[in-house]
């Protein structure tokens, strides 16, 4: 049900954009499925040396930092990135590569105030709350 709601909520922010945005969620909710939800996959970036990055994805005030899809490899490990590629049906590669440019957004997305929610008690109704103030504030700024 949660892989539902934040495909979902990704839906809506990545709107508008290219064709790769259905593979991308697709890879977000396999990566989901896998890692043991949003806080597994938060846990992965922060333990992967990737806090400085995930930091500006979350901060209300700075751009978000750049990610590889080499530095997404080496987070979620090979072998995950591969299963969840193949069932996605992409290249392991380019798996990468599109949860490179699209997880930036969709942890912007669930951070609008700039703090990671409390994920042990967060609600379906809060994370769609959170969300979607999101989202609408990225809409009319």
């Amino acid at each position: 049900m949660l892989g539902n709601i934040l495909g979902s909520i990704a839906s809506s922010v990545l709107s508008g954009g290219n064709g790769n945005q259905s593979t991308a969620l697709q890879l977000i909710q396999a990566l989901l499925q896998s890692q043991g939800g949003v806080e597994g996959i938060i846990a992965k970036l922060q333990q992967g040396g990737l806090d400085d990055l995930l930091k500006t994805w979350i901060s209300a005030d700075e751009e978000n930092a750049p990610v590889s899809g080499e530095q997404i490899a080496n987070v979620f490990g090979q072998e995950n990135l591969q299963a969840a590629a193949q069932e996605v049906g992409v290249e392991e590669k380019d798996a990468g590569d599109l949860l490179a440019e699209f997880l930036p957004k969709i942890v912007d997305t669930l951070t609008p105030d700039g703090q990671l929610p409390d994920l042990q008690n967060l609600n379906t109704n809060d994370l769609l709350a959170q969300a979607a103030k999101g989202v609408l504030g990225k809409l009319f700024s």
